[in-house]
């Protein structure tokens, strides 16, 4: 029977296995060259995997050997580092830290093994198994061990485990700077409107576009013209196209400032399911006959689109 005292339990031994693999190309360099005497040197790949006393880790780093016990207090079993040294091509990570033995892979082993990660000045506990490209030129890790109180400790006396370690470094294509996102406000390329068959078709460009669904669900576009005074602005102005229902069809009606044909007096409409995006990056209102409403404006058409 167990008194109140704290029980030691022998462990016959926890051995580390450490196994680093680095792999370097070259690949996506590739020169070719006319002149003679042209030095043409390779970007340097040199990942390295050092333990606290910046030593390349090998196999047996550390031994655990009657030092796990029930209730003991989180233990710092290894420490390790992943030096990026002069490595000047992009690179990514991939760390596995994979347990064996019956100590660490029993579905009931009383024993947590832990891998962690120094991130901010803070260590933080990640997967058994991370891929990540690097925040600086040495990464930090390091492995904890506890043994919290159980119910069947005492079936784990004497047992044994491994702990295999697995860096990989590998070069990567460059990551793509990000884009900053357009508008709002949204700014159009060219737009064109053509109200009669016969009639002029008006241009103008770099107008702001906005686009929203109204209170009936709705699609409404409005050009605005902003301080110009061009053809465009005198003859056409701004612009609103109107999704509405009309005689049991659904249309797009544009309504303008200046143009007679298109006026709230007068109707000027493109069938919904004549809508034009086959053109990417423009959307097209086309009327009976000639008469159309080209917009260009991503944004726009994307909204379209979804």
């Amino acid at each position: 029977m167990l008194t109140n005292k704290k029980l030691l339990l022998g462990l016959s031994a926890l051995f580390l296995i450490v196994a680093v693999t680095v792999f370097g190309t070259i690949a996506y360099f590739s020169k070719s060259f006319t002149s003679s005497n042209n030095v043409v040197t390779a970007a340097t790949f040199n990942v390295d995997v050092v333990n606290a006393d910046g030593q390349t880790i090998k196999d047996g780093e550390f031994h655990l050997d009657g030092n796990l016990f029930p209730g003991m207090e989180p233990l710092e079993a290894y420490t390790f580092h992943i030096n990026k040294n002069e490595t000047n091509v992009p690179v990514e990570y991939s760390v596995s830290l994979t347990p064996t033995g019956e100590l660490l892979v029993n579905d009931e082993s009383p024993l947590n093994l832990t891998l962690q990660r120094l991130m901010n000045d803070e260590w933080v506990t990640v997967d058994y198994a991370a891929t990540f490209r690097p925040e600086r030129d040495v990464e930090k890790y390091r492995v904890m061990v506890d043994w919290p109180h159980g119910n069947n400790d005492i079936a784990f006396q004497g047992k044994s485990g491994n702990v295999k370690i697995e860096v990989v470094a590998t070069q990567v294509a460059p990551e793509e700077e990000p884009t900053e996102p357009e508008g709002p406000p949204y700014y159009t390329g060219e737009v064109k409107f053509k109200a009669t068959h016969n009639g002029s078709t008006r241009t103008t460009t770099n107008k702001e576009v906005v686009f929203y669904t109204n209170d009936n669900g709705m699609r409404v576009v409005e050009i605005l013209m902003g301080d110009g005074n061009g053809d465009f602005e005198t003859r056409v102005g701004k612009v609103t196209v109107t999704e509405e229902l009309h005689n049991g069809i659904m249309y797009f009606r544009v309504v303008t400032e200046n143009e007679y044909y298109a006026s709230p007096t007068q109707a000027w409409r493109s069938r919904v399911d004549r809508l034009d995006l086959s053109v990417e990056g423009v959307v097209n209102f086309p009327a009976t006959l000639s008469p159309y409403l080209s917009i260009e404006s991503e944004a726009l058409y994307n909204w379209f689109q979804n």
